[in-house]
């Protein structure tokens, strides 16, 4: 008989160890100068790419 691979699984969360998320941040969110700049050098050529794309 051939040996069935090991499955493992996941344990379940314990319900009483749920996270909560809480949003205090202010309306709008402070985005800085430099902040900006790495944004647009790392995500500008693929939105670019992107916005080409869905023209066509």
């Amino acid at each position: 008989m051939p040996s069935r691979p090991l499955v493992r699984r996941q344990p379940r969360p314990d319900p009483a160890c749920a996270y909560t998320v809480v949003d205090d941040l202010p309306r709008p969110v402070p985005v800085s100068r430099a902040e900006l700049e790495v944004l647009e050098m790392y995500l500008g050529p693929a939105l670019d790419a992107l916005l080409r794309e869905m023209a066509r």
